[in-house]
């Protein structure tokens, strides 16, 4: 694990990752402002001071030159020694293993060296030069006895050139000092590695909390969904024993509606049968009128005729009074009859509405239940995928464990990695080798000249500014390997020849001289490589290799950085270990791709 803390703008690691080799962070003034636990005890460092330790075996920043490099403390002990690499202000520093340091003691004794010695002249064929061989061997043993690839043989170029150390030795240079360079890059990004990692344990922690407390919420909420639905059912049930009782309300009004009805025409006869008492009252009592009036025509003889005819005109004055009496009843009867009839008629109506509204409620309530019983199914599959969820970031927790391990021990792994090419002591640049800064140049040259042919082109209008930067790739159907077209391959195919195939024949040491675009591809390459094709794939793959994307790790490379070059030692595809040289191109101030070079030291 490593932490970081800002310090004027910079970052300043506080913990080197626990490697078996020392690892050490030096300030801009080569002081020690971080040590692991090994580098710690292999150079006795206590308590750390406020200002740092101070700089390991006397070394300055003026010894450290360059991007990154090996130092050696004076003195006899080899082991004594750094790789460095720069890191803004500062460096990061590895110290030998101490396997690797008895390997440098040993190696530096006068036996081994004589040991080695003898070796290589056993198994090196009569020259007639024997003694520039016995030289030319004596020292590439002696160099390789102290891991010294930083050997000068123009002394001995001639017998170097024959037996092809030269060319050995740059290739082993190169390829040691790639190894160095990408042990370096990964050693730099393993800490951020191992901090993004923790950063995403606790991420995938916090995750998996609060798909815990989500979890709980959505079960709260499907137990309350589900008791809501409960108490609607009871409330439905309710509702459906009111609407029952409403309609059988309804009903009941409606048969006293219809008794009323039977009273007031019961009534009715009833006033028929006061009106027949009345006529007959009137018939009497006129009767008793003209008997009363022909008793007294009679005289005496009508007397006791007219007595009967005073009481049966009282009585009917009675009956009338009776009827008038009886006729006042039925009239306030038949007018409360008719209030009932309209408040049984009221009744019934209003009774008809409240079983409306209990109807329409009763729907709204089964819409509701089916709402809820819909709700609780989404509600359960919202549950299954929480949980899912929760599985999902536990198993991510699990993984980032692991992952934190693997970048521990990758970590460890890289350390032993830079300890081990750190055993060598490479040239400080390798431009000292005259045919790579020969290379260089005429790349760069190259490059320039392309990056304004291009340029021309666009300002011509004979290709356009975005067909040239166009990065869609159709396939060469029938072919393999692959090939592609694009939007910019008539524009490269006449504009291209004419400026690499010169640098091509300017040495018989050059492989090929080539554009690529970021993605490895290749629109036109040399006359040489763009054969006819024949169907095999092995002829092909040699004879035709244009319009083709090479991504391998050199081919990727070489048309993205816009380094000022980048030379890499690599096996092609074909066999050959070589050389590639590349350098960006630019179109319009934007970069388009690169320019490269294959070649060989011999």
């Amino acid at each position: 694990m490593s932490e970081c803390r800002s310090v004027a703008g910079t970052s300043v690691i506080e913990a080197l990752p626990d490697a078996p080799v020392g690892l050490l962070r030096l300030a801009g003034d080569a002081r020690i402002v971080a040590a692991n636990a090994v580098a710690r005890d292999l150079l006795g460092l206590g308590a750390r001071p406020d200002g740092g330790w101070p700089a390991p075996w006397g070394v300055t920043r003026e010894a450290l030159r360059g991007p990154d490099g090996v130092w050696v403390a004076a003195g006899d002990d080899p082991a004594r020694r750094l790789r460095y690499r720069r890191d803004g202000e500062g460096w990061q520093v590895s110290l030998p293993h101490a396997e690797t340091a008895a390997l440098l003691r040993d190696q530096a004794s006068p036996t081994a060296g004589a040991a080695m010695l003898t070796r290589m002249a056993a198994a090196t064929p009569p020259a007639d030069d024997a003694s520039g061989a016995r030289r030319l061997l004596a020292r590439v043993g002696a160099g390789l006895a102290a891991c010294d690839l930083d050997l000068d043989l123009a002394d001995e170029a001639a017998l170097a050139a024959d037996c092809h150390l030269s060319a050995g030795f740059g290739n082993l240079t190169e390829a040691i000092r790639q190894a160095v360079s990408l042990s370096v890059e990964i050693a730099g990004a393993v800490p951020q590695v191992v901090e993004d990692n923790d950063r995403l344990v606790q991420q995938s922690q916090a995750q998996v909390d609060a798909l815990g407390e989500v979890l709980a919420a959505s079960r709260r909420l499907a137990e309350g969904v589900q008791a809501a639905a409960a108490e609607l059912s009871a409330v439905r049930a309710e509702a459906a024993r009111a609407d029952a009782s409403v309609r059988a309300g309804h009903q009941a009004a409606a048969d006293l509606g219809e008794a009323i009805r039977e009273v007031e025409r019961r009534v009715a006869r009833a006033t028929e049968v006061i009106e027949v008492i009345d006529a007959v009252s009137m018939q009497t009592n006129l009767l008793s009128v003209n008997a009363g009036i022909q008793a007294a025509h009679a005289g005496p003889a009508g007397r006791g005729f007219a007595v009967v005819a005073t009481e049966i005109r009282l009585l009917a004055e009675r009956a009338a009074k009776a009827s008038r009496e009886v006729r006042d009843i039925v009239e306030s009867t038949v007018a409360a009859l008719g209030d009932g009839t309209a408040s049984a008629q009221q009744t019934g109506l209003v009774l008809a509405d409240v079983g409306e509204l209990l109807a329409r409620a009763g729907g709204a309530m089964a819409s509701v239940a089916t709402r809820i019983g819909a709700q609780d199914a989404e509600i359960a599959a919202i549950d299954g995928a929480v949980e899912h969820a929760t599985g999902l970031g536990r198993s991510n927790l699990e993984r980032a464990a692991c992952v934190a391990e693997r970048s521990e021990a990758l970590g460890r792994s890289v350390a032993e990695l830079q300890d081990c090419v750190g055993l060598f002591q490479l040239p400080p640049d390798p431009m000292c080798v005259a045919r790579h800064a020969q290379v260089r140049d005429l790349a760069c040259t190259t490059a320039a000249d392309i990056g304004r042919a291009l340029d021309a082109a666009v300002a011509r209008g004979d290709i356009a500014h975005d067909a040239l930067f166009d990065r869609s790739y159709t396939p060469i159907p029938g072919i393999e390997p692959p090939r592609f077209r694009t939007a910019f391959d008539a524009a490269c195919d006449q504009l291209l020849p004419p400026l690499q195939e010169p640098v091509l024949d300017a040495h018989p040491w050059i492989a090929f001289a080539i554009c690529a675009n970021p993605d490895g591809y290749v629109p036109t390459h040399n006359q040489r490589f763009s054969k006819p094709l024949t169907g095999h794939r092995d002829i092909d793959l040699v004879g035709n290799r244009t319009k083709r994307i090479f991504g391998d790790r050199v081919g990727r490379s070489v048309g993205a950085h816009t380094d000022p070059f980048r030379l890499q030692v690599y096996r092609r595809d074909t066999g050959e270990i070589m050389f590639d040289l590349s350098v960006p191109i630019f179109v319009n101030g934007r970069h388009w791709g690169g320019f490269r070079l294959g070649y060989a030291l011999d």
